[in-house]
């Protein structure tokens, strides 16, 4: 009996799982990768070509993305999605960003 009620409990928390579209990410994204820059607001930074990879067992959902700041330096990123759980937002783990050489 306590078998299928723990199964029905587990099925029921994760329907209620929300996730992010990638394009739905980028403000987000934006947000935590200009903190981990140290830049003053995300409006000093912008997130193109966000993909997102297929998501594992648990629904968590490896995003990459570059990211350029108004100076003209350029990241290459990566961070983590995790869904939401009956009713929260979903959340990202901190960016890791590693710089993108260009040469004039």
């Amino acid at each position: 009996m306590k078998k299928p009620l723990i199964f029905l409990t587990v099925t029921l928390m994760l329907a209620g799982c929300s996730t992010l579209k990638t394009d739905q990410a980028i403000p987000l994204l934006q947000a935590e990768t200009a903190k981990m820059l140290g830049l003053g607001s995300s409006d000093e930074i912008t997130v193109t070509n966000v993909n997102g990879a297929q998501p594992d067992a648990l629904g968590g959902q490896k995003l990459s993305y570059r990211a350029t700041t108004e100076k003209g330096r350029i990241f290459d990123c990566s961070s983590m999605m995790m869904p939401g759980i009956l009713g929260s937002a979903p959340t990202l783990s901190a960016p890791t960003c590693t710089p993108v050489v260009t040469h004039k």
